[in-house]
């Protein structure tokens, strides 16, 4: 290419010189050659050295860590036959591939490192160096946006806002607690009700049960506001406190209640789609910068890819397992003038949000005026 570039300089000024020599005569067109000959070494001696400089930017970049310099250590709560982690297989692999083993990637699922609020802290002690799990409020309650009741009508309306500029402000928060987010996928689809009491077609249907609510305000707030009762019970204990009674009900999208079998101990489903969650991945920002450039670049990609993959299994995984849902349960579809009711019953929610400062109305307008 430099070659090119220069043969390039010397035709260009020789035709000048050409043209001098018709319109003046043979020792100005001399005069003209020379001052060619010159100018065509100049331009070299700049081509040369512009060259050298990039080279040398190049073999810096290029410039690759030994197998093995780096463990990634990434935790989360779901089994191994769930969409979370058979995506981030994806991950491993191309982190590990792309890197050229300077990253080896372990995987910790179905909370072998503790609860997800737990893998969390670990994350942010540098313990272990990712996470993916439901902890949004101790990370950037901008997240909380995603989350509000009734918002999406289908997941991908969240993904592609998650995916595009107003995903990337709302993780950019994530840093002031020492949280890099690379990437954020789709959770599980829209998310349903289920309980062992009585079907849930209008608001006062759910009044007075004891719904399982993870600890993230959202979804308190949303239980709240229909009249539930909302009991804190960890994700990895659900089942047993479902099967005993402690909980009435619990919330969750498909995927997950097939995940954990919750169909062997409810009676009744809503098809609620009432909210969506997103499902980041937490980096330790600490390790991520300690990365080399190139390094932290292939994370990055991976992560992204990884949800690519995530949020089309998800997508999959929920319609098929919808048919196990109705043999194990009695399946509820609202009808639009009940959603309606539980829209207006669930309207103080995002008040309550925004006049406590979670996240603001204008990043609340930007998401509603994005949504396709």
């Amino acid at each position: 290419m430099k070659k090119s570039l220069l043969w390039i300089v010397v035709l260009v000024l020789s035709i000048s010189a050409v043209a001098t020599f018709s319109l003046i005569g043979c020792q100005a067109a001399e005069e003209a050659v020379e001052e060619v000959e010159e100018a065509a070494e100049e331009a070299v001696e700049e081509v040369e050295e512009a060259a050298e400089e990039v080279v040398e930017e190049v073999e810096e970049e290029v410039e690759k860590v030994p197998a093995g310099t780096y463990t990634m250590k990434v935790g989360h709560s779901h089994t191994t036959s769930a969409p979370r982690h058979m995506s981030l297989l994806v991950f491993e692999q191309l982190v590990e591939k792309n890197s050229e083993g300077a990253i080896e990637v372990e995987l910790y699922p179905a909370g072998q490192l503790g609860t997800e609020a737990e893998m969390l802290e670990q994350v942010q002690m540098g313990t272990i160096q990712a996470t993916r799990g439901g902890s949004f409020d101790e990370v950037a309650t901008e997240l909380s946006v995603y989350m509000m009741p009734f918002l999406f009508t289908d997941p991908a309306q969240f993904t592609a806002i998650a995916s595009g500029p107003i995903g990337d402000e709302v993780a950019a928060a994530a840093l002031e607690v020492g949280i890099y987010i690379p990437a954020t996928g789709d959770a599980g689809g829209l998310r349903q009700w289920t309980n062992n009491v009585r079907p849930i077609e209008k608001p006062e249907d759910i009044e007075g049960l004891k719904m399982r609510t993870p600890p993230i305000e959202s979804i308190i707030k949303i239980m709240e506001a229909m009249g539930a009762n909302p009991v804190s019970i960890p994700y990895a204990e659900l089942y047993m406190a479902l099967k005993t009674g402690v909980a009435d009900g619990q919330e969750n999208p498909l995927v997950n209640i097939d995940d954990k079998k919750f169909y062997e101990v409810q009676k009744y489903m809503t098809m609620a789609n009432y909210q969506i969650h997103p499902d980041p991945m937490f980096v330790s920002n600490d390790w991520y910068q300690s990365l080399e450039p190139y390094l932290q670049e292939i994370v990055t990609d991976a992560a992204k890819e990884m949800m690519k993959y995530n949020d089309t299994l998800m997508t999959e995984r929920g319609e098929a397992v919808l048919p196990v849902m109705e043999e194990n349960m009695e399946i509820t579809y609202l009808t639009d003038e009940n959603i309606q009711a539980f829209i207006e019953k669930c309207a103080p929610v995002y008040d309550y949000f925004i006049s406590e400062g979670w996240f603001t109305q204008e990043l609340l307008d930007k998401v509603r005026s994005s949504i396709q």
